[in-house]
């Protein structure tokens, strides 16, 4: 398998489609300033209604970007930093390799 396909293989879309919406973008930003909040918080922060926010808040959860924990009945998001970096820094790993074959005068 050559360096271009091992690239597309392991091109996790799920991981950037998520990261393509705005609402989510959205989120991400308010996490990353304020940390560790549930449901409630982070919608009253949004314009969008808690239930949508709430499905946004799966997505993450299931893309990596996330983590969630339960607390009796608050359910608490925050980012999953290790998991996000880890996947950001495979792709730009696996994008320069791509990159020295198809054009190593970029690395010169």
């Amino acid at each position: 398998m050559n360096v271009l396909d091992k690239f597309i293989n392991n091109f996790d879309s799920k991981f950037f489609k998520t990261l393509s919406e705005p609402v989510r973008m959205e989120i991400l930003k308010y996490l990353m300033l304020n940390g560790r909040s549930d449901i409630g918080t982070i919608a009253k922060n949004m314009p969008q209604d808690r239930s949508v926010v709430s499905r946004h808040l799966n997505l993450m959860y299931e893309a990596g970007i996330l983590n969630c924990e339960k607390e009796t009945r608050h359910v608490y998001y925050e980012i999953n930093g290790n998991a996000f970096i880890g996947k950001l820094e495979n792709i730009t790993r696996q994008i320069r390799q791509c990159m020295a074959k198809c054009c190593p005068s970029c690395f010169k």
